[in-house]
């Protein structure tokens, strides 16, 4: 078996700077949640995920090994907190997923590891469960009865953990080892996705959404929907079977001569047009090549708009709107707008539109609570 991924992180639609922290490789898997004040936690969460991904070349060889990593990220990030003002007492939350090798005795297995309340999920045989357990105020509370689940996503005090890299010196991080199963899918999340999307609704999208990028990116898109309150982070892991790669043959040469001379002829036909429209051909293809996000101008009233086409024009070739959302600047949180005039760039009109989309639906849902009050 093998792992396949998808990764989608945002802002959120309130936050101007985005401390959430993520990596997304064959050895290894991590979110984090950075906090402390300006600068402080996007320094701690760079932190831990750098140090998970330098402890995971080659790969890790068991769970002790995937624990003295975070060890080492939670000692990297309390030193470096010690020597600066505007980053002392930055921390960061961590999950992460890391696949171990099958060995004479062991099939293979992969380890989730958690410290603070970013969370990972498993979704088998079409059933979500949460795999790691809250280290926060709430799930202390929760555990002990004295409030509901409902009542915990809505808790005021949600966001108070009780453990975190970098705050001391050594740090317990809580890890399971679980068998690789064919078809698993592992979710693993900052809190902005789940103090916004339910577990009934994140089951859902999982379910509806094959591909793991296409989940990944539809759960940031719909916290956002739901108000965006906090960067969101989502890494989607599943775990498919493993396919040889058939080798390539040797194509089998013509003998025909009248074949051959085709060949010839055919060549120098495409040499000759490459020659003559080939430069231009390639820049008109580079240049309406993908699509970016912007503002169709620099009015209150220009509209939030899909480009196709490269955010600069290139010669002659302009980008053109591919969707028109209907929604004015001066509808779009000051800071947001700003990002949307950097023109964020997309391989695809589905990953474009769904950005565009998560913005008018939380300018409609504000909208609407206007009108109530």
């Amino acid at each position: 078996m093998k792992l396949v991924w998808g990764a989608a992180s945002h802002v959120g639609m309130l936050r101007q700077q985005n401390e959430d922290s993520f990596a997304a490789e064959e050895h290894v898997f991590v979110v984090a949640d950075g906090m402390g004040g300006h600068n402080a936690g996007e320094v701690a969460s760079a932190l831990a995920v750098a140090g998970m991904r330098e402890a995971a070349i080659g790969g890790f060889v068991s769970t002790e090994s995937v624990v003295e990593a975070v060890n080492a990220a939670n000692s990297a990030i309390h030193e470096a907190s010690g020597g600066t003002s505007e980053q002392r007492g930055m921390g960061t939350t961590l999950t992460a997923l890391a696949p171990l090798p099958a060995t004479s005795s062991e099939p293979q297995r992969v380890v989730v590891t958690n410290v603070g309340d970013s969370r990972a999920y498993l979704l088998r045989g079409g059933e979500l469960r949460q795999v790691s357990a809250d280290h926060s105020y709430v799930q202390e509370l929760l555990t002990e009865g004295l409030i509901t689940a409902d009542e915990a996503r809505v808790h005021p005090r949600r966001n108070i953990v009780t453990r975190a890299l970098g705050i001391e010196g050594d740090v317990n991080a809580d890890s399971w080892t679980l068998p690789m199963v064919l078809g698993d899918r592992y979710v693993l999340c900052s809190d902005g996705l789940v103090d916004e999307v339910d577990d009934t609704q994140i089951e859902l999208i999982l379910r509806s959404c094959p591909n793991p990028q296409q989940a990944a990116e539809q759960l940031v898109t719909t916290a956002n929907a739901n108000g965006g309150r906090d960067n969101v982070t989502v890494v989607v892991v599943d775990v498919v079977e493993r396919v040889a790669t058939p080798i390539p043959t040797s194509p089998v040469a013509p003998s025909s001569a009248a074949t051959s001379r085709r060949k010839r002829i055919l060549v120098v036909a495409a040499v000759l047009v490459l020659l003559a429209g080939g430069p231009i051909a390639a820049v008109g293809w580079y240049a309406r090549g993908g699509y970016y996000v912007g503002f169709d101008g620099r009015t209150e009233t220009a509209h939030l708009a899909v480009f196709k086409g490269r955010p600069e024009q290139i010669l002659w070739f302009r980008p053109t709107v591919a969707v028109d959302s209907g929604v004015e600047r001066q509808d779009v949180f000051p800071s947001l707008a700003e990002d949307i005039d950097n023109k964020p760039t997309y391989t695809s009109l589905a990953r474009a539109e769904a950005y565009v989309n998560s913005i008018r639906d939380v300018v409609a849902a504000q909208s609407e609570g206007s009108s109530d009050q």
